[in-house]
């Protein structure tokens, strides 16, 4: 016989709380939903990749050279200035190419993918519509243009000319970049600097971009063509960037990538980097939108700073009043730091018979002329920045 066990009889209070539990109960799971689904809306609308704190510039102009292993350039006496610029600026020792051949690295760098573009071949100028470096710039109220070397006329959309090739100049693909954004090298500036948009790509014909011709070739041509800018820009918030589209197929295609400018800490820097790095670093220096694969790349901000080099501002102690004999050995000692090595050091005022070594900064030799002398020693870095100090020389006679 089924039996039903005994059961304490509910009363009106214990129904009041049972129910209160079920209702608050109910109310805790759907604050938990809400608060789960809450979150995961918030984590769906984080960007990958949020935009670092990049300076502001006036202009930029990024240079593209061809073909060229890092090594190559960075380190060969074959490049001198561009290792002057390397040195004094900063150097991208991790940076490599995405693909081969050249031209879909090009679009790579000017839009985040290579739009399809997988070989060397002509394309059907207007036809693309996706987001890029120029339409972006455009759109943000930015100015934009490219000054290419051998182009026909501004605006050309010819395949070839002499040493232009097409294949190197990816902006005349898309329909919302105008044409006559594209320039010819006659166009750029070649002292006020001021007239240049706010970024432009400067692409030197298949000879100077070191493609056709040599390394050496295509370092005279930079030093004589943008020499003067770069060193304009340093003291007029602009950057020059020169980087590479690819290695010559005999290595990891590591390329070269120079920062020089305004704003720019001196050293090298090793991070694993890429072309959607650079986009994306040429995008937010400009507050732009960010096109394919820029979208989540990392920008490289450490390459920015307040221009102050790592061992912080070129600085020339005073050695204080000092004391020699007439033709008698003397020594000096000048020492300077800070600074982007290495420094050169100079004096002005010495007597006759003592002399400065520019490297060690040791005032040496036996001094011809008696009295006291008000000697200036100068110290100057490979940057371009120099400190000063003077301090009394006395020559006695015994």
């Amino acid at each position: 016989m089924n039996r039903t066990p005994n059961r304490k009889p509910d009363t009106g209070g214990g129904s009041s709380v049972r129910g209160w539990r079920v209702t608050a109960a109910g109310i805790f799971s759907i604050l938990c939903l809400v608060a789960t689904y809450g979150a995961a809306d918030s984590r769906a609308a984080e960007p990958q990749a949020s935009a670092a704190a990049l300076p502001g510039y006036d202009h930029v102009v990024v240079v593209v050279f061809e073909n060229k292993q890092y090594g190559e350039i960075i380190g060969s006496a074959n490049a001198p200035y561009i290792n002057q610029l390397a040195t004094a600026g900063a150097s991208l020792t991790g940076m490599k190419a995405l693909t081969h051949p050249s031209q879909p690295n090009y679009f790579n760098l000017f839009s985040g993918t290579t739009q399809g573009v997988t070989s060397d071949g002509c394309y059907t100028p207007q036809s693309m519509s996706a987001p890029n470096l120029g339409q972006e710039l455009i759109a943000a109220g930015k100015t934009f243009a490219t000054y290419n070397e051998d182009l026909p006329s501004e605006g050309s959309t010819a395949c070839t000319n002499g040493q232009y090739a097409q294949k190197h100049n990816p902006w005349f693909a898309f329909k919302n970049v105008p044409l006559n954004t594209g320039k010819t090298w006659a166009q750029f500036p070649k002292s006020d600097f001021t007239q240049l948009p706010n970024l432009s790509f400067v692409v030197p014909n298949q000879c100077n971009d070191m493609h056709s011709c040599s390394v050496g070739t295509g370092d005279s041509w930079l030093k004589n063509s943008l020499g003067a800018y770069a060193d304009w820009a340093k003291a007029h918030n602009s950057l020059l960037v020169l980087t590479w589209d690819e290695d010559n197929y005999l290595g990891s295609n590591q390329i070269a990538t120079v920062f020089s400018g305004a704003k720019v800490k001196q050293g090298k820097y090793g991070g694993a980097y890429n072309h959607y790095n650079l986009l994306r670093t040429l995008e937010d220096l400009f507050g732009t939108a960010h096109a394919g694969n820029a979208a989540t790349a990392t920008p490289i901000s450490e390459v920015f700073g307040d221009g102050t080099p790592p061992g912080g501002a070129l600085s020339v102690a005073n050695p204080g009043a000092q004391t020699c004999r007439f033709n008698q050995s003397c020594t000096i000692q000048i020492t300077a730091t800070g600074g982007t090595a290495p420094l050169t050091l100079a004096a002005s005022g010495l007597p006759f018979g003592l002399s400065i070594d520019a490297t060690t900064g040791r005032i040496t030799g036996k001094p011809w002329q008696v009295g006291t002398l008000q000697v200036t020693a100068t110290a100057t870095d490979s940057a371009g920045a120099s400190d000063s100090t003077t301090f009394p020389l006395t020559v006695n006679w015994f």
